[in-house]
């Protein structure tokens, strides 16, 4: 299930991370809104909010409640999908706050938005974008459990950018508790950063895999699967994985029989995948870990 809890995920350990986070009371949800705009402003960050049609208020007073921000580098925008009101490119309504949802708005228009989003931050030369997202929207607008994987999975890939960060709110008195587990098991989590780039399929791992993140890491890897090479899965900087997240990995390169799936790792991890059957996997070539390369 998604994280519950604002002290343990809005600090500077959360940037560059894909991460949500159920809350049960208005305040919580101020709080975690306030904390995490507050420490992306000081990070030098794009900060861009999507607020429900409920919540003027709030974009207003989070919006005071930065008196450091530059000009430009805040926007809280309110979901209104009537006619006549702007979309996600940060227009405004009739009363002059900044809306998105014009339309037919669903997760291909919200990725879209996001992209353009850190597309334009990065051409003003911010270091980074940090989103946040009060998820409850998505009920006005329609979306369906299946729309809310959807979405949550193929965010991955965007999120996949160390300089940009995703927090994800579900408000728990109007998701159900099975819907907020599936979609929690497809996030990360604060414990685990993964970054795509660098040499061929290049999927890198950093932090912890443990029971309360490994559920995601199958949506991770689906981001490398079809790759028509060999995969560099460095988990150099992997600092522990248990047995769960050890059998996924070779269960991933299992899967790919035809093709190398090449783990750099340290030696705690790489004991691990040998206990998983490792070695029984051709396909597999584990590698001593180089952080960073």
């Amino acid at each position: 299930m998604p994280e519950a809890g604002a002290e343990r995920c809005v600090g500077s350990a959360l940037f560059g991370k894909h991460v949500s986070l159920v809350y049960d009371a208005d305040e919580e949800f101020r709080d975690l809104l306030t904390g995490f705009a507050a420490r992306a402003v000081a990070a030098g960050h794009r900060v861009v909010l999507f607020l429900d049609a409920d919540s003027a208020d709030l974009g207003r007073a989070l919006a005071a409640a930065l008196p450091d921000a530059a000009p430009g580098q805040f926007t809280a925008l309110r979901y209104r999908s009537r006619a006549g009101l702007a979309g996600a490119d940060g227009g405004t309504s009739q009363t002059g706050a900044a809306t998105f949802g014009e339309g037919l708005f669903g997760v291909q228009e919200l990725l879209a938005a996001f992209t353009r989003l850190r597309d334009e931050a990065f051409a003003a030369g911010y270091s980074g974008i940090s989103l946040a997202v009060q998820m409850l929207w998505t009920q006005r607008a329609g979306f369906t459990p299946t729309d809310l994987l959807a979405y949550e999975t193929r965010v991955n890939r965007f999120f996949g950018d160390p300089r940009v960060t995703g927090l994800c709110l579900y408000d728990g008195r109007h998701f159900a508790k099975e819907l907020l587990a599936r979609i929690g098991a497809v996030h990360p989590g604060p414990l685990l950063r993964f970054t795509l780039g660098g040499w061929g399929a290049h999927l890198r791992l950093t932090g912890q895999l443990d029971a309360s993140n490994v559920g995601s890491l199958p949506s991770i890897l689906d981001l490398v699967a079809e790759a028509d090479s060999v995969v560099l899965l460095d988990a150099s900087e992997l600092e522990f994985v248990d047995a769960a997240g050890a059998g996924t990995i070779v269960r991933f390169a299992a899967s790919r029989p035809h093709r190398h799936t090449v783990v750099r790792c340290a030696r705690g991890v790489r004991q691990a995948l040998q206990l998983v059957g490792a070695e029984a996997v051709p396909s597999l070539v584990l590698r001593d870990g180089v952080a960073g390369v």
